[in-house]
């Protein structure tokens, strides 16, 4: 896998946050982020830990039928951040 700069990095990260937004509140998994965008499931991965610790995305960890994930990851956008959006796409 070639190295991406920052600024690539960041764009893909956007990428991302937009797709979650589209999808709120309706969690999104690694995988069906990356055949979205395009990319392979473990560079997603980087992206989606990267937004994690950025408090960007929350992590869920239960399916819609209340059972817990054991290696699966499903993601959605932060609270935070949908009304950060929300305030914005709204000017």
């Amino acid at each position: 896998m070639s190295r991406l700069s920052q600024k690539s990095f960041q764009k893909v990260a956007e990428q991302v946050l937009g797709i979650l937004y589209e999808r709120y509140p309706t969690p999104l998994s690694t995988n069906a982020i990356s055949k979205e965008l395009g990319r392979d499931n473990e560079f997603t991965g980087k992206i989606m830990g990267f937004l994690h610790e950025k408090r960007f995305v929350a992590l869920c960890r239960v399916s819609k039928s209340g059972r817990q994930f054991s290696t699966r990851k499903c993601w959605r956008l932060s609270t935070e951040t949908h009304m950060k959006y929300s305030h914005m796409s709204t000017r």
